[in-house]
């Protein structure tokens, strides 16, 4: 038996598996790519990667700031954070993880909502002295 989640989704190399298709499901999405505009997707990848082994379990690596200040500068409406779940799922489904796993993998992602969602552009803010808020619009 193993003795983490991370470990029971197959370590670093499931994470990668399933943060490639992840992200290459978020960047070619009409919306939700903008919101990356600029940003590697290699550092995308390995940051997401890094912290979420950290979260399940596995090797605490990641170096970058939490979540809610990572994002404070990011208008995520619920909607599109439940667009993000919904490819996150699909990425899941296609990375062969199991149904059960795939459901704890869901749950955790589930419980970021609260630290990422936003009901208004007021609640935004640079992360630095320069850095703008970045509000997508919904393509037509």
């Amino acid at each position: 038996m193993a003795d983490s989640f991370f470990e029971e989704l197959g370590g670093m190399d499931c994470l990668e598996r399933v943060h490639r298709i992840f992200y290459g499901k978020l960047l070619s999405h009409p919306w939700l790519k903008g919101f990356f505009e600029g940003v590697p997707r290699h550092h995308l990848e390995s940051q997401q990667t890094d912290f979420m082994a950290g979260v399940f379990g596995g090797p605490k690596i990641y170096g970058g700031r939490p979540p809610k200040s990572a994002h404070v500068h990011l208008f995520i409406t619920e909607e599109v954070f439940m667009i993000r779940h919904g490819l996150l799922e699909e990425s899941l489904i296609e990375a062969g993880i199991r149904p059960d796993l795939r459901k704890r993998w869901l749950g955790y992602d589930l419980r970021m909502k609260k630290v990422l969602v936003k009901s208004s552009v007021s609640e935004c803010a640079g992360r630095y002295n320069t850095d703008p808020v970045v509000v997508v619009e919904k393509p037509c």
